[in-house]
C-alpha cells in the first residue's frame, strides 16, 4: 500500500523554519547566559582588584612615610657622624686638669711662676726648626700668638713655664722634678738669669715734722727662668 502525503510543502518548510528559529533562540540564550556569567565573574574580579589596589595604595603611603623618616634619620645619623668625627679630631685625649695639678705639685715654694703656657702642636712634624703654636691654651698671661692656627687630630702639648726662683739650684731642681715626672718629657731650660726685684716700700715713723715719706726697702736678686717641655701623651718612633 503506498503512503500518500497530503501536507503541502510550504507547511513542511514552515515547520523546519520554526525549528531552526527555536535552535537560534536556544543558542542566543546560552550565549547570553555565558556572557552574564562572564560579566559577573569579571565584576567580582574587578572589585577584588580594586580592593587590592586600595590596600596597596595605603601600603604605598605608609612606605613613603617610612622612607621619608628613614631619609631624615639617615641625614641625622650622617650629621652626628660628621660631628663625632670633628669632635674626635679636636679631642686631644689629654686631661689638662691633671697636668696642671702635677705642675702645682712639682712647683715648690721658692719658685713663683709668672706664666704657664700650653700650646698644641701636630704630631709627626719633621724638619721644623721652631715650634709653631697651634691650638694654644694659656693658663696665665696674654693672648696666644697662633690662636687662629687650630691643630686637628693627634697633637702634642708644649708647656712653657716662666717665673722666678730664689736660687739657681731651685731651677735645676724643678727641671729634674719635671724630667722625673711621668707627665712630662723633653724638659729643656730655655734660659735663666739674674733679675733684680724690689722688695717693696715702707713708711717712716711719724715725727714732729709730720708723717714720714715712703722709702724703698731695697732690691733682691732672683733667678729668672723659662723651661720648655712636652706633655708625655705620645711616644716617638724612630723610622728605620
Amino acid at each position: 500500500m503506498r503512503e500518500l502525503d497530503f501536507l503541502p510543502d510550504w507547511y513542511k518548510e514552515d515547520k523546519r523554519r520554526q525549528a531552526h528559529v527555536r535552535q537560534q533562540y536556544v543558542a542566543l540564550l546560552i550565549v547570553f547566559l555565558i556572557m552574564m556569567a562572564f560579566n559577573l565573574v569579571a565584576t567580582h574580579r574587578v572589585g577584588r582588584a580594586a580592593a587590592e589596589i586600595a590596600g596597596l595604595e595605603s601600603q604605598r603611603l605608609c612606605s613613603e612615610g617610612v622612607v621619608h623618616e628613614f631619609a631624615l634619620l639617615t641625614g641625622k645619623l650622617n650629621d652626628l657622624k660628621t660631628r663625632a668625627k670633628l669632635v674626635e679630631q679636636i679631642d686631644s685625649r689629654v686631661d689638662l686638669a691633671a697636668v696642671l695639678a702635677e705642675l702645682s705639685h712639682l712647683v715648690a715654694d721658692p719658685i713663683v711662676l709668672r706664666q704657664v703656657e700650653i700650646v698644641a702642636e701636630p704630631l709627626g712634624r719633621a724638619g721644623a726648626t721652631e715650634p709653631r703654636p697651634g691650638n694654644a691654651v694659656r693658663v696665665a698671661g696674654g693672648t696666644p700668638a697662633g690662636e687662629k692656627d687650630v691643630c686637628l687630630g693627634p697633637v702634642k702639648f708644649r708647656v712653657v713655664l716662666t717665673g722666678v726662683a730664689v736660687l739657681p739650684a731651685d731651677v735645676a731642681a724643678l727641671v729634674c722634678q719635671l724630667d722625673a715626672s711621668p707627665y712630662f718629657h723633653q724638659v729643656r731650660p730655655a734660659f735663666y738669669g739674674n733679675a733684680n726685684t724690689p722688695l717693696g716700700t715702707r713708711t717712716a715713723p711719724r715725727g714732729p715734722e709730720g708723717p714720714g715719706a715712703a722709702r724703698a726697702e731695697g732690691r733682691v736678686e732672683l733667678t729668672e727662668f723659662e723651661i720648655a717641655c712636652y706633655v708625655a701623651n705620645y711616644q716617638e718612633m724612630n723610622e728605620s
